[in-house]
């Protein structure tokens, strides 16, 4: 049954992340459509719509310890499939907006609940492998929001991709209820007896744990360069369909197709990647870090040089090149998350991890947020063309390696506190 159970979590988790990404394939169309100034607004929407379910995250991560989990999820997820579903009505930019931060508030609640109950499902030794699936899932649901948009615009209304998603949002309500709320504990219970430290993963911020988050400088440069990091590269993934149908001139579902190809090399760096890392880190305490920022530099130099040819020509033949340019860069991308990720589990003590996710989490939804809205104003300034902001984004995650500096100075101490009890 808490198989069962486990699969409800993981298939609500693939189609509550999509409501991120649908509307942004749509850009052109949805602009059109309720006649808005400009596709920027759109990325003003997208912004506004991480904001508010970052800080409703926080807040159902607070009710659920007081409440029955299993019901405020149901909650949670009969609101957001109410307000997309109502968002088919939408007939201009605020009540679009209004639309889509009232689902943002549902869609709040899906990594706290189910990391939560996900916790109390899964026995420790099984935990990192089903939330490495979580994470998977949910990647994939941002990419089903983007397929589902770019593939059926160029044959349907704006309204059918977002109406699929609110049925699919009612159907995963239906299969909650038959989710069976666990004990709270009782995998805590079961690792005390056998001496393990477990570790809270219920992206819940505990005030108590910042002092001692604070004496631990490589965790501080490693929130910042999250934080700024998303900041360049946050919107490159949600508009990138936009852009090739705007830029490019492409029709919708060959750059839906394009927008496989590339992320999808993804879900191959990020092990392959990770792996690699791991390696590294036995004979060298900087050795993910290391990598990290090969990838870094390698990633977004081969985005400098892709945009950049988008100033010599948007013809098919530089669309193909751009796109095995872009492939590699993105790639090396994939290996970046996995890896700062470990060190971050590595450097902090178990009692103090769900702070650090928990603020790791805010410093790329925020970093997101504010590169959705830096991306919108550059479409502006170069006259409706999103490459000049790319490529002025991608310049952005380049300078981002300067902050690896300090971590890598840093790190080998904080490992060796660690490993000493001192911290």
């Amino acid at each position: 049954m808490k198989n069962y159970s486990t699969k409800i979590l993981i298939l609500l988790t693939f189609f509550s992340s999509a409501l991120f990404s649908i509307i942004t394939p749509m850009a052109k169309e949805l602009t059109i459509a309720l006649s808005l100034g400009s596709e920027e607004q759109i990325a003003v929407i997208n912004s506004m719509f991480l904001v508010v379910a970052a800080f409703s995250s926080l807040i159902w991560a607070v009710l659920a310890d007081k409440f029955q989990r299993k019901n405020l999820l149901i909650v949670a997820t009969i609101e957001w499939s109410i307000f997309t579903l109502l968002t088919i009505f939408a007939t201009d930019f605020y009540s679009l907006l209004l639309f889509q931060l009232l689902t943002a508030i549902g869609f709040g609640a899906a990594l706290p609940l189910i990391f939560s109950l996900i916790v109390d499902l899964v026995a420790s030794e099984n935990r990192g492998r089903k939330f490495g699936v979580l994470s998977a899932v949910y990647v994939l649901g941002n990419g089903l929001g983007q397929m589902l948009s770019g593939f059926l615009i160029d044959f349907y209304a704006w309204q059918v991709p977002i109406f699929i998603i609110s049925i699919s949002g009612f159907f995963c309500t239906g299969l909650l209820f038959l989710l069976i709320e666990p004990e709270r504990g009782t995998m805590d219970k079961l690792n005390r007896a056998s001496g393990e430290i477990d570790i809270d993963l219920s992206y819940k911020i505990k005030l108590k744990d910042l002092q001692k988050i604070w004496k631990i400088k490589s965790t501080i440069g490693l929130l910042i360069l999250n934080f700024v990091m998303f900041i360049s590269i946050g919107a490159i993934s949600s508009f990138f369909i936009s852009m090739l149908k705007n830029d490019f001139m492409l029709p919708s579902s060959l750059a839906t197709i394009f927008l496989i190809l590339v992320f999808s090399s993804q879900v191959i760096s990020g092990p392959l990647f990770g792996k690699l890392g791991d390696k590294k880190r036995q004979t060298d305490k900087n050795g993910r870090i290391k990598v990290v920022l090969i990838c870094l530099i390698g990633g977004s130099s081969l985005y400098i040089i892709a945009y950049s040819l988008t100033f010599i020509s948007t013809g098919i033949i530089v669309a193909f090149i751009f796109i095995a340019i872009i492939y590699v860069g993105a790639f090396l991308f994939g290996g970046i998350d996995p890896l700062t990720q470990a060190t971050l589990g590595e450097i902090n003590p178990p009692q103090i991890r769900s702070t650090i996710y928990s603020l790791n989490y805010l410093a790329y939804t925020f970093g997101r947020s504010i590169s959705l809205l830096i991306l919108g104003q550059l479409f502006l300034h170069f006259n409706n063309q999103y490459s000049p902001g790319y490529l002025i984004l991608s310049i952005m995650a380049l300078s981002c390696s300067l902050l690896l500096i300090p971590i890598l100075k840093y790190l080998p101490k904080d490992i060796q506190k660690i490993n000493a009890g001192e911290i």
